[in-house]
């Protein structure tokens, strides 16, 4: 500020300069901006985010030069002033060379250069003359020390590398044009490099009513792990490849992100063949097929179980307590409890209560044992099914809402209308399931399940809170929810219609993220942000002494 004030004392050719530093300021970020494009067409260092660059190297540079000034005028020093001028330039260039370096150009010498035509033309058109005329050695050599202490930590972040030979800088520039430009290319090819092959099961289910066919999928695979790389929008995929033949439930599994899947391509192709399997399924079962609806609490889990045939589905909530990813573990265990009774089960995650007190299911319990026996005793009745979607009845998200919205499936068997619904978002608020089950019951109606399919469509597009996602009733109010959930169940009931099913089971081969390697990739993470931390501590500490060495001596 002191530097500015100063210019503007000089009257109108101070004003003068004042103005053309202006101008060198938009033309630098021009200039290195077009350079940038002329080296990468698809870089993301355009004209606005190399003037916010640029910005905040000027912003560094005067709060320098306001030391070296304050320093001037309580010391009396007639070179303080033009001293830190000088230091801040190679300040600001040391700060401009790690971003463009860091995250818009891989090659040092070039982002070198980039970096270095804003405050060089600055220093140009200053035309200081205590600056020109007394170059002082000492502010020069601190300055250098300053630039290369700064500019050192990307070389030293390229030199951490991965099993796959990619180090932490193009993995951040990777990520910086996936999360900037939507361009996730060069991301998936590393993560293709880190990726497994493994076998999943899909299971599909199709409810035929004179209305239409309703399906439900239980895929193998995980959404995730960001927009828009690999899996990330599973639902919204299986919902706009199977437009044209019904309504689609994509329900979330157990197991978590070592089962995304590495590129879009690779989950085109998974979703194509789940849509060739479904295409394909046989005619329905008979009608008197369901068991269920039922309710039961084991432990801390709030367990929905019913049973088409010997397809037994099985949601598991422990909300208003915290739950994540179920472990795969929980439904290997299970399964084998479950087919002594004749069911071949499939658990839905409901992935509905985002909290800190994580819950996971104890599969010793001998709950377990005795739901599925209960379901077993039970007698097979006829059914209706009616679906309906959030867009039918005018109701939409605010930023923790896919564009899938969310969908509603009715079941009556006797007088009983049970619903399960699923939210195509990431968990949801810990109150969400109770005020859903609550209006519904108000309005006649059991809720089986408040289910999120954990779509991660929404994570990473913004700055919005810590985890990188909003829940689901954090941007959108939870009553304007439970009251979507009411119409969308009246309207559904007036849709009910004797239904059969059939379902199909598909093995295939995927490549996935991996255990292996996303323990590896959070671990490499965490160090490097560790090491950034630190080492930007200690840079900071030492471009401080610099800065009083420069002015002071």
């Amino acid at each position: 500020m002191s530097f500015i004030l100063s210019i503007l004392s000089k009257g109108t050719a101070g004003l003068t300069t004042f103005v053309i530093i202006l101008v060198v300021f938009v033309l630098s970020a021009s200039a290195v901006s077009r350079a940038s494009a002329m080296v990468h067409k698809d870089t993301i260092a355009n004209f606005r985010r190399v003037l916010a660059l640029l910005v905040a190297g000027l912003l560094l540079w005067l709060a320098i030069a306001a030391v070296g000034g304050a320093y001037a005028l309580v010391s009396g020093s007639g070179t303080s002033l033009s001293n830190s001028l000088l230091f801040g330039a190679f300040v600001c260039a040391g700060f401009e060379f790690l971003v463009i370096n860091g995250a818009f150009d891989r090659s040092a010498p070039r982002s070198l250069i980039l970096a270095a035509v804003h405050p060089a033309a600055t220093i140009l058109v200053i035309r200081e003359p205590e600056l020109a005329q007394n170059l002082d050695p000492v502010a020069v050599t601190a300055g250098f020390i300053a630039f290369a202490t700064i500019a050192w930590f990307t070389v030293l972040l390229g030199g951490r590398k991965t099993s796959g030979g990619h180090d932490a800088l193009n993995l951040f520039q990777a990520f910086m044009k996936t999360w900037t430009s939507g361009d996730s290319d060069e991301l998936e090819r590393m993560i293709s490099d880190h990726a497994e092959e493994a076998e999943v099961t899909t299971k599909v289910l199709r409810l035929r009513t004179r209305n239409g066919d309703t399906f439900l999928i239980l895929p193998g695979v995980h959404p995730g792990p960001f927009h828009p790389v690999g899996s990330y929008d599973l639902p919204g995929v299986v919902s706009r490849a199977f437009k044209g033949m019904g309504p689609v439930m994509t329900l979330h599994r157990p197991g978590g992100h070592e089962r995304n899947l590495a590129t879009r391509k690779e989950t085109s192709d998974y979703v194509q063949k789940v849509k060739e399997m479904a295409s394909s399924m046989p005619p329905g079962q008979a009608r008197d097929v369901l068991r269920g609806p039922l309710h039961y609490q084991v432990d801390k889990a709030a367990v929905g179980a019913c049973a088409f045939g010997s397809d037994m589905i099985m949601t598991i909530s422990f909300s208003p307590l915290g739950s994540d990813d179920i472990d795969p573990r929980v439904e290997d265990e299970l399964s084998k409890p479950a087919s002594e009774s004749g069911f071949d089960l499939q658990i839905v995650d409901a992935h509905n209560s985002i909290d800190p007190d994580l819950q996971t299911p104890a599969t010793d319990n001998p709950g377990w044992k005795h739901v599925f026996e209960e379901m077993r005793r039970l007698e097979s009745k006829g059914f209706e099914a009616a679906y309906c979607h959030s867009g039918e009845v005018g109701f939409a998200g605010h930023g923790d809402l896919t564009e899938n919205g969310m969908g509603l499936l009715m079941l009556r068997a006797g007088t009983t209308k049970s619903v399960l619904i699923l939210a195509d978002a990431n968990n949801s608020v810990a109150s969400l399931r109770s005020e859903v089950a609550a209006g519904l019951a108000s309005a006649g109606y059991d809720l089986i399940e408040f289910c999120t399919s954990d779509s991660h469509n929404l994570a990473a597009r913004g700055l919005t809170t810590e985890r990188g996602y909003e829940a689901l009733g954090e941007a959108t109010s939870t009553s304007s929810i439970a009251g979507a959930a009411v119409e969308m169940a009246r309207r559904a009931e007036t849709r009910l219609a004797p239904a059969e099913c059939a379902s199909l089971k598909m093995k295939s081969r995927v490549r996935v993220f991996g255990s292996k390697a996303l323990e590896e990739f959070a671990s490499f993470t965490q160090s490097s942000s560790r090491f950034s931390k630190n080492y930007f501590q200690a840079a900071s500490v030492v471009v401080a002494l610099l800065l009083v060495t420069s002015i002071v001596f």
